[in-house]
């Protein structure tokens, strides 16, 4: 059968509503579509191992970034990214509406610097050069290491005394913590990093292995502690986590960042030390490797720095207290 042009039915172009689209149900909130930019974020997030504090951080910044600009990753050129620091610096404010500080523009800065040097590793056919390359920092002077005295270690040592059920995973966290290791650090230990004189230290926050040499009363409180988690019938293999919560609604699961942040800070309250967190612990256990004349270099392995200027306010303590 032949179909002359005269007999075709017209053509007629329908708009599409893009709202008509999306069937939604009675009492349905739309949500807005998500941003693709956004969907790097969270791969990248998911492929590093960061401290939950340092995650937060992260996700807030690039957040914000991603607000202030609309231009996507393979257009973003490093006038943007200082256009971007001049907006820190001069339009944001904190709650208490003061200007950022140098420390929080970096903290920016810095969470920028790490998302964009890996999407340029891991998706180089989507941005070849790394736009906040020629970014740099805010000059702020390290603040000073707070090292605890040994009276304040004695008081440290005589409150864990007055501890009731976690006086025995307290005293091992304190030891442990004692040896320089980060807060994060202790999190990931499981049972099979401790061989009895050393802890293995697979995943640090400079992404390098360390291996941790404790000392001997130290190595004796943690094998008490892993002996007595077995006579209340725990079964222990080495996937199990080192430390553990006592916390009722969490009770046997792997002790969690914040439950070793609040652990210090009560043992902080019962020595009446101000202001005790799990990092005073490294900051002294990296003065007292100096004091002992313990070569900088070596030292700094122990501790896992990698930045030799992060590490010099230890030595400026370590050179006060000897003089």
């Amino acid at each position: 059968m032949n179909y002359s042009a005269d007999s075709l039915p017209e053509i007629k172009l329908i708009p599409l509503d893009r709202e008509a689209l999306h069937f939604t149900q009675p009492g349905e909130t739309r949500r807005p579509p998500t941003d693709i930019r956004w969907v790097k974020v969270l791969e990248f997030l998911r492929s590093n191992n960061l401290a939950l504090n340092s995650r937060k951080l992260y996700e807030r910044e690039l957040k914000r970034f991603l607000a202030w600009s609309e231009l996507h990753y393979h257009e973003l050129r490093p006038r943007h990214l200082a256009l971007y620091k001049e907006y820190l610096r001069d339009e944001i404010r904190t709650d208490v509406g003061k200007p950022l500080s140098k420390s929080s523009i970096n903290a920016g800065i810095a969470a920028l610097k790490s998302f964009f040097k890996w999407m340029c590793y891991t998706y180089p056919e989507i941005i070849a050069t790394n736009p906040t390359l020629g970014i740099k920092l805010e000059k702020v002077p390290l603040p000073p290491a707070q090292s605890l005295t040994p009276e304040q270690m004695e008081q440290v040592w005589s409150a864990l005394e007055l501890l009731g059920e976690t006086k025995q995973r307290d005293t091992a966290l304190v030891h442990i913590l004692s040896h320089g290791l980060r807060a994060g650090e202790v999190v990931q230990l499981n049972v099979g990093s401790f061989d009895g004189k050393l802890l293995f230290l697979p995943d640090t926050k400079t992404n390098e292995p360390r291996l941790v040499p404790l000392r001997k009363e130290s190595r004796e409180v943690l094998a008490e502690y892993l002996r007595s988690r077995e006579e209340r019938s725990e079964v222990l293999n080495s996937l199990s986590p080192l430390m553990i919560s006592h916390h009722a609604s969490y009770k046997g699961e792997r002790l969690s960042y914040h439950g070793i942040y609040f652990a210090v800070e009560k043992i902080g309250e019962i020595a009446h030390i101000e202001d005790l967190h799990p990092h005073s612990f490294r900051h002294t256990y990296a003065t007292d490797l100096l004091l002992l004349g313990v070569d900088p270099s070596h030292a700094r392995k122990l501790t896992g720095h990698q930045s030799e200027k992060a590490f010099r306010r230890y030595t400026l303590r370590s050179e006060q207290e000897a003089a």
